[in-house]
């Protein structure tokens, strides 16, 4: 299930609204004017470059052309600021020379305004039908044409194909999951490798890329999936009078998994090893990362349950494996791995939770006990590069209980552990591959965000970019209050935001909306400088508020799985017990609180106004799950298991059964091209709703996609608004509602 992005509000929308109304709205007007400068990003504006592009190795980075008719990129030093154009005079002239005489189009200036660089020596840059290949060494510039048709795609990368290391050869998929091989300098096509042709939604398998070049171009290894004994479910195309009805696979928690299988092939002899098969009790084959020699390359087998992961090592000519390693977690294993090959080709990086708190550990494929090189209350997060002369490894890591982000480095030898990021709060690092530099954006609750280039220890050398505040402060508009509240055991610390429209006043009572989503691989709450959604909505007359309850991460596991094998339950406790000690304010109106949420959230909001209806008095549940029986096997069952595994767990998190405990009132948005929380989730609910007696409001986006989007985003995100100021009511409710919609 994936997270809806609350996409910017329409700047049509609300540039009408900044401009002002008539006399009788004049109040209100002020009210919109803040309202739509926080959701346009107008009340904090980045000024300068919020980010760099850092080309390969000692490159630097690529600076952008402020003239578009001469496309002049230049390189960028970062430690002297020195700049030099991105090709040499003579690569240049020869890469113009040759484009000409390719298209018959002479060119002034480079042809491209995007374009990529592979390695250090390879430059990239496609037109309709091609892409062309400079090599920088040898100033030599190829078309290749790409194939006419390759789709439909696959669903977990955005290209259907890759070229191999050399550009002789592009591996693509055609009809679902059949792998095709094209010859760029023959034009001719040939099947590698025969799927089953059927629709395979392979990215609910979290398998990484379907299929991976060996480096030195002479193998593919890659998955074959058979999803064919999984439910076609259809959908309705009804837009047209002649309706018509598609259909995809859907892997329900009830379903079996898919077989799978790793192979590796030899591209020139089509020789086909067979590695590894899925079996019930370890269904799952993922990320398959081959070594830097290409001898080898390493994958994963994960068990039923997601709890026991075992690290192999395949050899690339006869498919033979051999163990790397066993990990495994009394819940579930979280897919943060940073499996990582040192030179010496035996020693490797890995990310563990088994101390509790997810750690890096150096381990040798010969054998022996793991190094663990990392320790302490915090959690690591990704590994941005190694330095092996240095013998140090530089890494992400979540402190305060995952409420400030920093970087880090640590020795191979486990010694010397430093932060880099001195200043309090939440830091972006986004490191240049040379190790040398990094480009560090962050913030603080109290601090807008800044953009700063600095040595890879943290020294400064220059700022790129700083928020312009003038226009928040000259609206009166403050970010929000973080609180420290106990989770519904009493005991535990949780975290919240709560947001105040900038004409708060205490001695007044507020509605309250909570916003939610509060799945296992998110968080909301951190000390960073964000002004969305929540804040706009405050402007409104309510009060905003969002907390992370147990099950969500960037702190210990045992929090992470604080909800496991009990969605719905102990998330929600932790919910409805934040809320239950935030009514003890005065202005807190306890008799008008609404929450909304989609997909996860979606489903939590509809648990929480069913479970807690003296909580919560309106919800608006979008693209939401139901019964969890209706979820994708490979995002629910990592928390659930499955429904024969855990009866109890799934009966008291299916909301179907409560709908007659709904006191409120419940808004359910649903799209009918949903391939994600399919339609049978909106459909069961409102069809116990109404048997049930109980009021319900619906919305539905035709042919909408689990994540809306264009009109339908735009339509939901208003109707949401709509319908809290409707059923909560705040001060000048009813002209506030009215301007939403002119």
């Amino acid at each position: 299930m994936s997270r809806r992005g609350i996409p910017r509000f329409a700047i049509a929308v609300v540039a009408a609204l900044a401009a002002g109304r008539t006399a009788e709205l004049a109040a209100q007007t002020t009210r919109f004017q803040r309202f739509g400068a926080i959701l346009t990003g107008q009340a904090v504006k980045l000024v300068g470059a919020p980010a760099v592009r850092w080309l390969p190795g000692r490159m630097g980075y690529l600076e952008e052309p402020t003239d578009t008719a001469t496309n002049r990129f230049l390189k960028v030093d970062p430690l002297t600021g020195a700049k030099t154009p991105l090709l040499s005079p003579a690569a240049l002239a020869k890469l113009l020379a040759q484009y000409a005489k390719i298209t018959g189009h002479a060119a002034a200036h480079l042809p491209f305004r995007q374009f990529d660089f592979v390695g250090e020596n390879f430059l990239t840059f496609d037109e309709p039908g091609f892409r062309f290949v400079f090599s920088v060494d040898s100033a030599q510039l190829h078309r290749i044409p790409l194939p006419a048709k390759t789709g439909p795609l696959n669903q977990s990368d955005p290209e259907p194909g890759k070229f191999s290391p050399d550009f002789r050869r592009y591996a693509f998929i055609r009809d679902y999951d059949n792998i095709w091989l094209f010859d760029p300098s023959t034009g001719k096509e040939e099947q590698l490798v025969t799927g089953t042709s059927d629709d395979n939604l392979i990215g609910f398998l979290d398998a990484g890329p379907w299929f991976v070049w060996s480096a030195d171009g002479k193998r593919i290894a890659y998955f074959k999936a058979n999803q064919q004994a999984m439910y076609r479910y259809p959908l309705l195309r009804d837009l047209d009078p002649h309706a018509t009805v598609t259909y995809f696979r859907y892997p329900f928690t009830t379903d079996p998994n898919p077989v799978l299988e790793l192979h590796v092939i030899d591209v020139a002899t089509k020789k086909d090893a067979l590695v590894a098969k899925s079996t019930v009790e370890k269904p799952f084959l993922r990320e398959i990362t081959w070594f830097p020699d290409s001898k080898e390359f390493a994958f994963q087998v994960v068990d039923q349950w997601e709890s026991r992961l075992e690290l192999l090592a395949a050899d690339a000519a006869t498919g033979a494996t051999r163990p790397l390693l066993v990990d495994s977690d009394p819940a579930f294993l979280d897919p943060l791995h940073n499996f990582w090959v040192l030179a010496d080709r035996h020693h490797f990086l890995w990310s563990s939770e088994q101390s509790g708190w997810r750690h890096i550990y150096l381990h040798d494929s010969r054998g022996g006990t793991p190094k663990q090189l990392t320790s302490g209350d915090f959690v690591t997060k990704n590994v941005l590069g190694v330095d092996e002369k240095k013998g140090v490894v530089y890494f992400t890591g979540a402190t305060r209980l995952g409420l400030e982000q920093h970087l880090f480095r640590v020795g191979l030898d486990g010694t010397g552990l430093t932060r880099f990021t001195s200043e309090p709060g939440w830091h972006e690092p986004f490191v240049d591959s040379a190790l040398t530099t990094f480009l560090d954006r962050h913030s603080s609750l109290t601090r807008p965000w800044t953009v700063v280039l600095k040595t890879i220890d943290g020294k400064p050398l220059k700022e790129l970019a700083h928020s312009d505040t003038s226009a928040l402060h000259t609206l009166g508009i403050t970010g929000p209050e973080l609180i420290t509240l106990k989770a519904a055991d009493g005991v535990t610390d949780i975290h919240g935001h709560l947001f105040k429209p900038a004409d708060f006043d205490p001695a007044k009572r507020y509605p309250m909306v909570v916003e939610i989503y509060g799945g296992p691989h998110t968080k909301a709450i951190r000390d960073r400088y964000d002004l969305d959604f929540g804040a706009g909505v405050a402007q409104l007359g309510f009060l905003v508020f969002q907390v992370d309850g147990r099950g969500t991460i960037d702190r210990e596991k045992r929090f992470q799985t604080g909800n496991y094998l009990k969605m719905g339950q102990i998330d929600i406790d932790d919910q409805a017990a934040a809320v239950r000690q935030l009514r003890i304010r005065s202005y807190v109106d306890s008799t008008r609180v609404g929450i909304t949420g989609s997909s996860h959230g979606g489903y939590l909001t509809i648990m929480a106004v069913l479970r807690y209806p003296d909580v919560y008095q309106v919800g608006v549940a979008g693209v939401p799950m139901s019964d969890l029986k209706n979820g994708p096997r490979q995002y629910i069952g990592r928390i659930m298991r499955t429904p024969d595994a855990n009866p109890d767990g799934y009966a008291k998190a299916d909301p179907l059964p409560l709908a007659g405990t709904l006191k409120g009132r419940l808004m359910i948005m649903y799209g009918t091209g949903d391939q994600n929380a399919v339609t049978v989730n909106s459909m069961q609910m409102i069809r116990k709703l109404i048997d049930a007696g109980r009021p319900v409001d619906v919305t539905v986006y035709p042919e909408g996609h689990h994540v809306l989007d264009g009109p339908d985003a735009m339509h939901s995100i208003k109707t949401t608004i709509s319908y809290m100021l409707e059923h909560l009511r705040p001060e000048g409710w009813e002209a506030s509602r009215d301007a939403l919609w002119q």
